[in-house]
């Protein structure tokens, strides 16, 4: 193999790894992180890039799920989403919360674990411990049991969540859901109202 056929290869290897997540950007809210390809879900060529923190226990972050299914639907081929961990300290369970749902994520599941977690927000956030409720959530999407299980009882996971929260703070926020699409910022039930007017404004840059 010639030298530059070796470095083309090579430039090749370094690259794949990327494909599928979003690298370090600058925003004027600040920079944003990489995101794993599992929390993020639309057209990986999207021109426009949604970046939602959010908290499981929310419950404005679970009344807005329909609205950004909504989005993700209407703009298919033309956004892409990236969730991010903000687990409040004011919610005693928003915290094991993404802790499983990070654990779905090694198994390529988290949408469908994330979805699950929003719509039984009133069974499993009050409770003392919930796990259980997050085991039946595993079985439900049909997870690795002994994956999962090994995974929610590692704390080392929870540096990831840990990681998305210090992002979101240096980016501002203090209340959950916010949601970033471009350089625009929209907190709460603003998401409903304004997000495709927003996103529409993206596009035409």
């Amino acid at each position: 193999m010639s030298q530059a056929k070796k470095i083309v290869a090579g430039v090749v290897l370094t690259v794949i790894p990327l494909v599928g997540v979003t690298l370090a950007r600058q925003t004027a809210w600040g920079k944003f992180l990489a995101t794993p390809q599992s929390r993020m879900t639309g057209d990986p060529g999207a021109k426009v890039l949604l970046v939602e923190y959010s908290d499981f226990q929310c419950p404005m972050c679970a009344r807005v799920q329909p609205a950004l299914h909504q989005l993700l639907d209407t703009y298919k081929g033309k956004v892409r989403l990236a969730y991010k961990y903000f687990p409040l300290a004011m919610h005693k369970n928003a915290m094991p919360s993404a802790h499983a749902a990070e654990c779905a994520a090694e198994q390529n599941q988290f949408w469908s674990y994330e979805d699950q977690l929003f719509q039984t927000q009133p069974e499993w956030a009050p409770l003392a411990d919930p796990t259980t409720n997050y085991v039946a959530i595993a079985q439900t999407v049909r997870l690795d049991m002994n994956q999962f299980n090994a995974c929610y009882a590692d704390p080392s996971k929870l540096a990831l969540i840990d990681q998305d929260h210090q992002e979101g703070e240096a980016r501002q926020i203090s209340a959950t859901p916010t949601l970033f699409i471009g350089d625009e910022r929209l907190v709460g039930s603003f998401i409903e109202t304004d997000g495709a007017r927003m996103i529409e404004r993206e596009l035409r840059k």
